[in-house]
C-alpha cells in the first residue's frame, strides 16, 4: 500500500510537521470547508458515497474476516458511522440557517 508506505517513511518530526491537512491530502480526503463551501451539495454527496461503500466493504470482513481484522473492522465502521453522523448534522444546520 503506497500510503502506508509514504507515512511510515516520515519521522515523528516530518508528521508532526506536515500536520493533518497534509495527511488528507495524502489520502485524497477533502476537509469539512471543502465539503460546505459551495452552495451545491455534490462534493458532500460523493464523499458520503465513498464512506458508504467504504462501510459496506468494512461490514464485509466484519463477517467474513478473522478475529482480529474483524475487530478493527468494527471500530472503523463505527468511526465512518459517527463521521457520517457529523456531516449529516452539519448539512442539517447549513440547511435551517439558509431558511
Amino acid at each position: 500500500m503506497q500510503n502506508g508506505k509514504e507515512i511510515n517513511n516520515l519521522t515523528a518530526k516530518d508528521q508532526t510537521a506536515k500536520g493533518s491537512e497534509d495527511l488528507a491530502k495524502l489520502f485524497n480526503y477533502p476537509s469539512v470547508g471543502e465539503l460546505f463551501s459551495e452552495n451545491n451539495t455534490r462534493r458532500l454527496d460523493e464523499f458520503c458515497s465513498k464512506l458508504n461503500s467504504t462501510r459496506e466493504n468494512l461490514e464485509r470482513v466484519v463477517r467474513y474476516g478473522n478475529r482480529d481484522e474483524a475487530d478493527r473492522a468494527t471500530r472503523a465502521v463505527r468511526g465512518i458511522e459517527v463521521t457520517l453522523e457529523f456531516l449529516q448534522t452539519l448539512q442539517q444546520m447549513r440547511l435551517k440557517s439558509e431558511e
